[in-house]
This record gives structure tokens, C-alpha cells and sequence, in this order.
């Protein structure tokens, strides 16, 4: 069902890259493009992997003009789960729920709502704790005060702390954010 879902978005977010390929009298991506894409994946199909094909193509410059020329404006919604349904799939799986950048001003995170992270907190408290096993902590976007009331946050209720770059491309860009070794130390069974 997810799988199925993903591959229905990846077409449509061609198919509108290929609206806007046409506006600049740009040649559009064909099936077989499609299946050039489909044939790099390792792992789950998604915008970045369009992002290093239109990269590869020459028709942008770098994954980021991809994003920022292409990916933003073509994009179509994921699969719409609720948190409890997201949370039930993910445990049932044997996986964790880790609530990523909450307080990240440019991706999907908690700003939306509030950019004060006591009230962030707040409602991860009220309407999300029950359903979560984490929160990602660290993180580029995070500045020193986000971290440490994250990290307060997390160890009043006893929640997995966590971290990392946010590097969804290629070339991976990891190690730019510093998260202390005790983090792959909660992870340990």
C-alpha cells in the first residue's frame, strides 16, 4: 500500500516537473527516465532521488536548485497516516518512533504551530507523547537553547535522544553536527 502510494507520488511529481520543464521549453522526462530514476534507488523512492536525476540530466545545477526550482512547487502529499496509526505500523514493525527536528524553521517541524520550543514541548506533551519513543535533539538547524530544552524535555520523560545532519542526498554531508556518543549508547540492546 505505501510502496504502491509512493511510486502513484513520484509520477505525479513528474508529471508536474514536466509541466514546468515544458514552460521553459525544456524536453520533459519520459518513461524512461522514470525507470532510469526507479532503477538508482536504494531504498525508498523519493523527491531526492529525482532531485540527483534532473542533476545527472544537467537540467539543474545541484540537488538544492532541484529542490528550490522543481521539487518544492511539483510536490504532492505523502501518504496520509495519523501519529497513532504511524506509531502502531513503525512498533509493530519493531522500529521506534523518533519525533525529527521539531524545531527545524525550514522542513516540517513544530515552527509551524509555535517557534517558541516551551510551547513545542508543550504540545508534543499533550498530543504526541503517548505515540513517540524519541526526539531528534541535535541538529543543524537547532541553536544551543533548542538543544538543551529538548534535552530537558527528553530526559523528564524519559524519551531516546538523538541526532544527526539531516543529510537526505548525495553527496552525503554527515559528521557537520556534533551529537555526543551517548546517543548510539540508548540504542544499544
Amino acid at each position: 500500500m505505501l510502496r504502491e502510494h509512493r511510486e502513484w507520488r513520484a509520477r505525479e511529481i513528474m508529471q508536474k516537473v514536466n509541466v514546468e520543464l515544458a514552460r521553459e521549453r525544456i524536453h520533459p522526462l519520459t518513461e524512461v527516465d522514470m525507470r532510469n530514476i526507479r532503477e538508482s534507488v536504494d531504498g525508498t523512492f523519493g523527491r531526492p532521488h529525482i532531485a540527483n536525476y534532473l542533476v545527472q540530466k544537467g537540467i539543474v545545477r545541484n540537488v538544492q536548485e532541484a529542490f528550490d526550482k522543481y521539487l518544492v512547487k511539483c510536490d504532492v502529499p505523502k501518504y496520509p497516516l495519523s501519529l497513532p496509526e504511524a506509531s502502531k505500523l513503525i512498533r509493530d514493525a519493531g522500529g521506534i518512533l523518533i519525533l525529527a527536528h521539531p524545531n527545524d524553521p525550514h522542513g516540517t517541524s513544530l515552527v509551524s504551530i509555535s517557534k517558541d520550543p516551551v510551547q513545542q514541548t508543550g504540545i508534543v506533551a499533550k498530543s504526541m507523547l503517548e505515540y513517540i519513543n524519541g526526539v531528534e535533539c541535535w541538529h543543524p538547524r537547532h541553536d544551543n537553547a533548542t538543544i538543551t530544552h529538548y534535552l530537558e524535555f527528553t530526559r523528564e520523560h524519559r524519551l531516546i535522544t538523538t541526532g544527526g545532519s539531516d543529510c537526505h542526498q548525495k553527496p552525503i554531508v554527515m559528521g557537520t553536527v556534533n551529537v555526543p556518543s551517548i546517543v548510539a549508547e540508548q540504542l544499544k540492546p
